[in-house]
């Protein structure tokens, strides 16, 4: 992430900022400025002055992917179009992959301090943002592996800390979850990740879990964790395929995993799921507040970190924000390879930050194979590998002559296009975006089942 950080700065994307900022819950600055940030097509930051942390002193990485440009560097390339292209590539020739390799603890920066007597309150920073009733690890990619087989699983899932938090139930925490443990938005009950389906494993065992979380690693490690890949394929080996070589591991101090050595900080320990807390509220990447989920814990055995680490946060909110543009990136072309390795008429993909998705052709009208062509294109986005793509709530297909990322064009073709009745399917029972809050919810306060719409544009 240095190295990023460093690229930024020698482009004028990145700026270091000195001037005070509040960040305490109920007294701060940083939504509002994470919004001006975005409405102004503003730069990445560090924030040097940060007040109310309680770890003084620290850096503050801010909004450093907040743009296409900036997201399209991180996987070394210079235009949105070019990076979209590499990823293809990488993803679709595991060949180019390398093999994660493990370097010894001693030449391993992101253990240059290990913290075995952990006490959260005072070793892992703490920031607000909004309305938050809690604040968030925004940062860390965790790592697990399945109980039955060990294969490794990556992801970037956001942490929970019961520091200063508010009971959004108007309950209070056990003053022990403060101290020693996190929250993790792992969705288990039911599974419907990759993290979710080793916990529901390891409760059918009777087993805790071992977790281990680092922050800030490469970029090819985050756009990796991002990426739905097949069950069992590692993502670090993808993430190496990404960067042009291997991702150097190193043991972790207090469990059995490897995490990547070049992290800022890392967070061992195990999950707890036999225990869960209602945390809330927390702002989400649909632009609303979840007022409360039940989330397993996860009981911290150890804090490694680098003696002059940086921290990274970010909010979620009304798109666009920080992190959105990666996760455009990644779900925009997972789709694409997907729809053409079967229909090889699929031109393109664009992923709107809500998550809207719009498919061109190659081809419309009478050269289209056969009549209904745009509706097979509709069902076949909804029967994606990728989680994401198979959530759509909103697919639009259209011709070569509609530019995808248009929706003044968009709109024209569904105006002269689509008689609704005819052109508009209906999916009563798709997979929910998550936090969509449209949904009932389930047991863990997400949704399980939404309803979907696909218009044919043709």
């Amino acid at each position: 992430m240095r190295r990023y950080v460093k690229l930024l700065e020698e482009r004028g994307l990145l700026r270091r900022l000195d001037a005070p900022l509040r960040a305490r819950r109920g007294d701060t600055e940083l939504q509002a400025l994470m919004t001006l940030l975005q409405r102004t097509d503003g730069p990445g930051l560090m924030l040097n002055g940060v007040e109310g942390l309680n770890t003084q002193g620290l850096p503050v990485l801010f909004n450093p992917f907040g743009s296409h440009e900036r997201t399209a560097l991180m996987l070394g390339a210079e235009t949105w179009n070019e990076a979209r292209e590499r990823y293809v590539r990488v993803a679709a020739d595991p060949s180019t992959w390398h093999a994660p390799v493990v370097v010894p603890r001693a030449g391993a920066p992101c253990q240059e301090e290990v913290i075995r007597d952990v006490d959260l309150r005072r070793d892992l920073p703490h920031l607000w943002f909004g309305k938050e009733g809690a604040s968030f690890v925004t940062g860390a990619v965790v790592i697990t592996r399945d109980p039955e087989t060990g294969q490794r699983n990556v992801g970037w899932y956001r942490l929970t800390s019961f520091v200063d938090a508010s009971h959004p139930r108007g309950g209070t925490y056990r003053e022990e979850l403060a101290k020693k443990f996190l929250a993790g938005f792992f969705w288990w009950n039911p599974p419907m990740n990759g993290i979710g389906r080793h916990i529901a494993d390891a409760v059918r065992r009777g087993r805790r879990l071992e977790v281990a979380c680092a922050v800030m690693c490469s970029p090819a490690v985050h756009v990796a964790g991002t990426t739905t890949l097949p069950h069992g394929v590692d993502e670090l080996a993808f993430a190496g395929g990404l960067e042009g070589r291997p991702i150097e591991l190193v043991q972790c101090e207090t469990v059995d995993l490897q995490v990547p050595a070049n992290a800022e900080w890392v967070i061992e320990g195990h999950v707890v799921p036999e225990q869960q807390e209602c945390v809330g509220w927390h702002s989400n990447w649909i632009g609303y507040y979840d007022e409360a989920h039940l989330l397993p814990l996860l009981e911290v055995s150890c804090i490694t970190k680098r003696r002059d680490a940086m921290w990274y946060a970010t909010v979620e909110m009304m798109p666009p924000f920080d992190h959105v543009y990666l996760g455009v990136m990644t779900v925009e072309v997972e789709l694409l390879k997907d729809l053409q390795a079967r229909i090889p008429e699929v031109k393109d993909v664009a992923t709107t930050p809500n998550f809207s998705f719009v498919v061109q052709l190659s081809v419309d009208g009478a050269a289209k194979p056969f009549p209904g062509f745009g509706r097979h294109v509709l069902h076949a986005v909804w029967g994606a590998g990728g989680r994401w793509a198979r959530s759509a709530k909103m697919v639009i297909v259209v011709g070569p002559d509609v530019d995808p990322r248009d929706w003044g064009a968009i709109e024209w073709a569904i105006m002269t296009r689509v008689q609704p009745v005819s052109d508009i399917v209906m999916n009563p029972s798709g997979p929910a975006q998550l936090l969509d809050p449209s949904l009932p919810k389930n047991a863990q306060g997400a949704g399980s089942l939404s309803e979907q719409f696909g218009i044919d544009a043709t």
